[in-house]
């Protein structure tokens, strides 16, 4: 097994990148964290290391996110498209690095908005995508939150307020009401299935060998700074129209996820016509490769998507 820890300069900004695998001729696959802002190294490096067994594993702590920390300026103008050319020029440097010509790209929540675009505008870079919590229509995914939400309200004052919620998120107060929003389904158990809160997941940051307690605290600040620059864009994302894309698509989806929620990405999985494969995951919310980790590192480990097709076929796991 081989680990590396290193730094690259991407678009003139430094990030941090963990490597690690077992054998250098192994499919490149790049780990993209949600958020934005979520930086996910110590949870991917205790739950899903045994992806290292397939793939050389590399998990990327996007700008201004864990230990890629640096406070944005008030007047930064920042896009993800900054976040997808970032992208470009990481694959290309670690293609280099271990002689390839392709990587395999993992993106969640967040990430799967950065992997989406990424394969949209470089596909000659990628043998194939993975979508996890996939972002496909921001305002429709909102709106289905929300709704669910709301449902499981019993004040009737609440259930009205979050009812009210104005999901374009241009409202002066659209922080308090995303976060809202949020914590009533963290608190349904639909984000991270069967927990009321995040708070099992704190430990692998504070004991991590790999993030130190500045690092946590970063990760804290990072995820409200892109939240705040980056929100109102992300609230625009619309995939919906691409019925086809140059890279076979695989998309692995927990039943239960009403964070980013998955009838949403069915819908839409039933009018690709792509070669493409679906993995829909009983007990399982948003969080599936933490939650499941041991049978979505299993999927990953044996996927071949040679034999991916146009079928709508959805395997349930």
């Amino acid at each position: 097994m081989f680990k590396y820890r290193k730094w690259y300069l991407l678009n003139g900004i430094k990030q941090y990148v963990y490597i690690i695998g077992t054998n250098v001729n192994h499919p490149i696959l790049i780990y993209l964290h949600g958020g934005p802002g979520d930086s996910a190294l110590p949870l991917v490096e205790h739950f899903n290391a045994d992806l290292s067994q397939e793939y050389t594993l590399v998990v990327w702590e996007q700008r201004g996110s864990g230990k890629s920390y640096y406070k944005f300026a008030e007047n930064e103008k920042l896009t993800i498209n900054d976040f997808v050319l970032d992208l470009k020029v990481l694959a290309e440097k670690i293609l280099a690095d271990f002689g390839k010509k392709k990587i395999c790209l993992l993106g969640h929540s967040w990430g799967s908005i950065i992997g989406m675009k990424f394969i949209l505008s470089f596909p000659e870079l990628v043998e194939y995508y993975i979508g996890v919590g996939q972002v496909i229509n921001s305002f429709k995914m909102f709106e289905k939150s929300k709704e669910y939400a709301a449902s499981h309200i019993y004040n009737k004052t609440e259930r009205h307020r979050v009812l009210s919620l104005d999901v374009t998120f241009k409202q002066k107060l659209w922080y308090s009401d995303l976060m809202l929003l949020m914590n009533h389904l963290v608190k349904q158990g639909v984000s991270l299935y069967g927990k009321k809160s995040y708070i099992s997941l704190y430990k692998y940051f504070i004991f991590s060998k790999e993030y130190s307690l500045m690092d946590c605290i970063n990760r804290l600040k990072g995820s409200r700074q892109s939240i705040l620059k980056l929100w109102k864009e992300v609230a625009t994302i619309d995939f919906s129209n691409h019925k086809k894309f140059d890279v076979p698509v695989f998309f692995i989806e927990g039943e239960h996820d009403y964070h980013v929620p998955s009838e949403i990405v069915l819908n839409f999985y039933d009018n690709l016509i792509s070669p493409k494969l679906l993995y829909y995951m009983k007990d399982s919310a948003h969080f599936p490769q933490w939650t499941r980790n041991k049978t979505f590192n299993t999927i990953l480990n044996a996927l071949d998507y040679t034999h991916f097709s146009t079928n709508n076929q959805i395997i349930e796991v």
